[in-house]
C-alpha cells in the first residue's frame, strides 16, 4: 500500500462512527474507510468489487481506535483474496468475515479497558492538575489550559496507536494480533488505575488547602460522597444529579450558604 493510500485510509478510518446505526453500527463507516483500496485490489473484476463491499457493509463495531488495526489487516487479507485463484477465494472471504467478528469484540475488550477506563481517566486528572497549576499562578485562563492538557493527554496516546495499528496490521497481517497481545497492556492498566486514584486525591487535598475551615468541610464531604457514588456503580449523570439535590437541601436548611 502506498503512502498515499494510507492517508486516504487514515483520512476516512476518522469517520468510522460518522454513520453509525444501530442495525450495521460502525459497518458502513469501516466500508467507506476501506473502499479506495476495494477498488485498487479488485481493478478489472466488477462482481469481486461489489461482493468485497456488499461484505464490508455488514455489521461491525469495535472500539474507535482499534478498527484502525483491524482495516490494517483486513486490507492485507482483501489485497491476497484478490490475487488468489478463483479456487482460493471462497475459503479466504470466509476468513476475513470470521476475522473482522472475533477481533471486533475481543479487540474492544482490551482497547476499551485502555482507553476509556485508563487513559480518559489519567487525560481528565491531568487537565485537573494544569488548571490548579495555571489558578495558583493568576492565569486569567486556567480552564483553557485544563482543557487542552487533557485534549492533548488523551489524543497523543491514541493518534499514534491508531497509525501503529493500521501500519501492524499491513506488515503483519494476523500476527499483528499475536504482537499485541504480548506487551505488557494489563501491568499497565493497573498502574494508570492506581496513579489516577492517588492522583485525585493528591489534586483534591491541594485544592481543600486554598479553601477556608466551613468549605474545606463542605469539598471533603463532597468528595466521599463522590467517591461512595463511584463506587456503587452510578454514572456521572446520576451522581450529577444526586450532588445537585444535596446541595440544594442543603441550602434549603441553611447548611450550605
Amino acid at each position: 500500500m502506498t503512502p498515499l493510500m494510507k492517508a486516504r485510509v487514515a483520512a476516512r478510518l476518522l469517520l468510522l462512527q460518522a454513520r453509525w446505526d444501530p442495525a450495521r453500527m460502525q459497518g458502513t463507516g469501516f466500508a467507506y474507510a476501506l473502499d479506495p483500496w476495494l477498488v485498487q485490489c479488485w481493478a478489472g473484476d466488477a462482481e469481486g468489487l461489489r461482493a468485497a463491499r456488499r461484505r464490508h457493509l455488514e455489521y461491525f463495531n469495535t472500539h474507535p481506535v482499534a478498527a484502525w488495526l483491524t482495516a490494517g489487516i483486513v486490507c492485507r487479507l482483501e489485497a491476497a483474496a484478490a490475487a488468489a485463484p478463483a479456487a482460493e477465494r471462497e475459503t479466504m472471504i470466509a476468513r476475513i468475515r470470521a476475522l473482522k467478528t472475533g477481533l471486533s469484540a475481543s479487540l474492544a475488550a482490551l482497547y476499551d479497558s485502555f482507553f476509556w477506563g485508563c487513559v480518559r481517566p489519567v487525560s481528565a486528572l491531568a487537565g485537573l492538575l494544569a488548571a490548579q497549576a495555571a489558578y495558583w499562578r493568576n492565569s486569567p485562563h486556567a480552564a483553557f489550559w485544563g482543557v487542552a492538557v487533557a485534549l492533548a493527554v488523551y489524543n497523543i496516546p491514541a493518534v499514534a496507536a491508531r497509525a501503529v495499528g493500521l501500519q501492524r496490521g499491513l506488515e503483519a497481517g494476523e500476527g499483528a494480533v499475536a504482537q499485541l497481545c504480548g506487551l505488557p497492556v494489563q501491568p499497565a492498566i493497573r498502574l494508570l488505575r492506581r496513579t489516577v486514584v492517588v492522583g485525585a486525591v493528591a489534586s483534591f487535598m491541594l485544592g481543600a488547602i486554598l479553601l477556608g475551615a466551613a468549605d474545606r468541610v463542605t469539598a471533603v464531604l463532597t468528595f466521599a460522597a463522590g467517591l461512595f457514588l463511584s463506587r456503587r456503580g452510578l454514572s456521572p449523570v446520576a451522581q450529577l444529579g444526586f450532588a445537585g439535590a444535596g446541595g440544594l437541601a442543603a441550602n434549603f436548611v441553611g447548611l450550605w450558604p
